[in-house]
Order: structure tokens, then C-alpha cells, then sequence
């Protein structure tokens, strides 16, 4: 039985987490209207910059979310993941920041969310090596480090060769290889129904998700075969 004291120190724990999360979603609503919505920019580069900050934000929720989804499940063992958390925050924030202005170092922000998402499955591995959550934590490491590595890659590219700065048209693609992201790691990782499941990948039916996923097993399983 767990000890009453250390459950108690666990949930002030994901109370500040909760709390810093919703700090900085409070602030990045405000610079939107202050910045973008209510600024002196043409229409266009207005509507790039509301796509850019959604996306951010999207994700952002999608990532809290089911981080807190695991961590119910797989409760702290030690303060590494706390302060990885508070870290993922803070970098969450200067995303938002950088995509209120468009700046490509949005891209550098949300590669430092991956490999922090990264280190902090791997730190729940460790944790927690017979959790129902195992396999999960295992893609997690591995995808979301990979997918930090290619944005590094993106970033320097395109800083090189294009710029600072996301002009409206640029920032259509940048939100479809979000899109991307989210929806591949749901594709891999089987979710329950109702709110346990997380928030899913946008525009895209619960449902019709099941569906894809269940397609693109038997096309795997068919390949081994």
C-alpha cells in the first residue's frame, strides 16, 4: 500500500505541473489577440500566424494531456520527470512565443518538446519497468527523438537558406507536418474510448482513427506473412 504522505506529495506535484501548464496557455491566448489578432499585420500574415500558434497550442494540449494520461497511470518515482515536465513547459511557451511572430525558431522550440519527451519516457522505463504503458513509452522515446533530430535538421535548413521569418504560405506546410506527427504516433498506439483515449489527432473522427489503424495492421501483418 502506498505510503499516504508520498501520494500526497505526488499530487502537489501535478498540481504546480497543471498549474504552470495552464499559466502558459493563458499567456499564449493573450499574446494571440494582443500580437496578432489585434495587431497591425495584413490579413494573410494574421491568418499564418493564428494557424502557427493553433498548431502550438494543439499540441501542446495534445502533449500535457497525455503525459498526464501516463503519469495517473504511472506515478512519479523520483523528480526527473517533474522537472523535465516544468522544462517542456517553459520550451512550450517560447514556442508559442516564436509563432506569434513568426519566427522559424518555433521549430527549434518544439524539437526541444521531442527530446524532452523523449528522455522523459525513458526516465518512466526505468520507473516503471513492468507498466501496462511499457510499449507506449518505448515509441515514444524512440519516435519522438527521431522526429526532434529531423526538425533540428529543418531548422538549420531552412535558416540557411530561406530565413528567419514563416511567411503565411510557409506556414501551411509547417501546420501539416504537425498534423503529420500526431497523426503517425496515433496510428502506432492503440487508444481506449472516452476521454482515457486523449484528445487524438485533429479533424479526424475517433472512428474513422480505429479504422486507419486497424487497416494499416492487416496490411503489416499481411507484408510478414
Amino acid at each position: 500500500m502506498a505510503d499516504p504522505l508520498e501520494e500526497r506529495v505526488r499530487e502537489s506535484l501535478l498540481a504546480f505541473v497543471d498549474f504552470l501548464y495552464a499559466v502558459v496557455f493563458g499567456l499564449i491566448v493573450a499574446k494571440l489577440f494582443d500580437e496578432v489578432v489585434h495587431g497591425q499585420d495584413n490579413v494573410l500574415d494574421k491568418i499564418g500566424k493564428v494557424g502557427l500558434v493553433g498548431s502550438v497550442f494543439y499540441f501542446l494540449t495534445w502533449d500535457w494531456l497525455h503525459g498526464r494520461l501516463l503519469t495517473l497511470k504511472n506515478s512519479y518515482r523520483g523528480y526527473w520527470r517533474f522537472f523535465i515536465e516544468i522544462l517542456i513547459a517553459c520550451c512550450g511557451y517560447g514556442a508559442a512565443e516564436a509563432a506569434v511572430t513568426a519566427k522559424v525558431s518555433v521549430i527549434g522550440y518544439v524539437a526541444a518538446i521531442l527530446l524532452l519527451g523523449a528522455w522523459w519516457a525513458r526516465i518512466a522505463v526505468r520507473e516503471h519497468p513492468a507498466s501496462q504503458d511499457l510499449y507506449e513509452f518505448r515509441f515514444l522515446s524512440v519516435y519522438q527523438a527521431i522526429c526532434s533530430a529531423a526538425l533540428i535538421a529543418l531548422l538549420a535548413s531552412y535558416y540557411i537558406f530561406v530565413g528567419q521569418y514563416i511567411p503565411w504560405w510557409v506556414a501551411i506546410p509547417f501546420n501539416l507536418i504537425g498534423a503529420l506527427f500526431v497523426f503517425l504516433y496515433e496510428l502506432k498506439i492503440e487508444r481506449p474510448i472516452g476521454v482515457l483515449g486523449g484528445p487524438g489527432v485533429p479533424f479526424i473522427h475517433r472512428d474513422l482513427m480505429m479504422r486507419i489503424r486497424k487497416m494499416a495492421r492487416s496490411k503489416t501483418s499481411l507484408r510478414r506473412r
